[in-house]
């Protein structure tokens, strides 16, 4: 019987990479079902068996990678963030954090940039998934908002949630209206869009990967050191 589970689970992954290659190649809705079920080596009823079409199976993908880049998210907050608000090291303000000292201040950037490189080589990890969502983005059908969905992460005010996780520790932190714009507009926009371009723009320009993503990653360096004063992170 365990045989048999493992074996259902290999076969409704299979199902998920083949069809997740289908979408970021042809596009969703160019892709079929009964090509994706002939490139498993599975009947198309198959396929209706783990998922109830092929919204679903992107449905799932989609789903996976915001759940996944929450976790990611989450345990920075909780091993930086929330570890120095706790130590006495961090003080949230409205429109700044302040740190007790300037050597606090640097410590939390260079963490913040190490986190920031694991998201980048998240994004370049499941950067199929992730232009399939910026196509689906762009069109006006089912998934038109799945892009929008990252927002949840900063939305949520639930129990376990980012924002609680913070709020918890530090009473006076929260987002303006501008910290949004920005978190989305310079900050997930411009990740994915690199992810999904990514290997695209390695073949038009003849650059190594290596070399395109340390050029990504200096030129967030420049950006989030320009937020940093002192032992202040200026906000607005």
């Amino acid at each position: 019987m365990p045989f048999m589970k493992d074996e259902t689970e290999d076969t409704k992954n299979r199902i998920i990479e083949v069809a997740k290659g289908h979408f970021s190649e042809r596009g969703f809705d160019a892709s079929r079902v009964d090509q994706i079920a002939k490139d498993v080596g599975v009947n198309k009823a198959l396929i209706y068996y783990y998922f109830k079409s092929k919204e679903a199976i992107l449905d799932h993908l989609i789903q996976k990678l915001l759940e996944d880049l929450s976790e990611i998210v989450m345990a920075f907050a909780q091993d930086y963030i929330v570890t120095m608000i706790e130590e006495g090291r961090l003080d949230i303000r409205r429109d700044r954090w302040c740190f007790m000292s300037e050597e606090d201040a640097g410590d939390f950037i260079r963490e913040s940039l190490r986190y920031y490189e694991e998201v980048v080589d998240f994004a370049l990890t499941h950067r199929s998934v992730i232009r399939i969502l910026v196509l689906e983005s762009l069109k006006n059908g089912k998934h038109h908002n799945s892009l929008f969905r990252i927002l949840d992460l900063l939305h949520d005010k639930g129990e376990g949630s980012l924002y609680r996780t913070i709020w918890n520790a530090d009473k006076d932190f929260g987002y303006t209206a501008d910290n949004i714009v920005f978190k989305f507009f310079f900050g997930f926009i411009p990740l994915f869009n690199f992810a999904a371009y990514f290997d695209d723009y390695v073949k038009s320009n003849g650059i190594a990967e290596s070399e395109l993503k340390a050029a990504f990653m200096r030129y967030y360096k420049k950006m989030a050191s320009g937020f940093l004063n002192g032992k202040e992170i200026i906000l607005n």
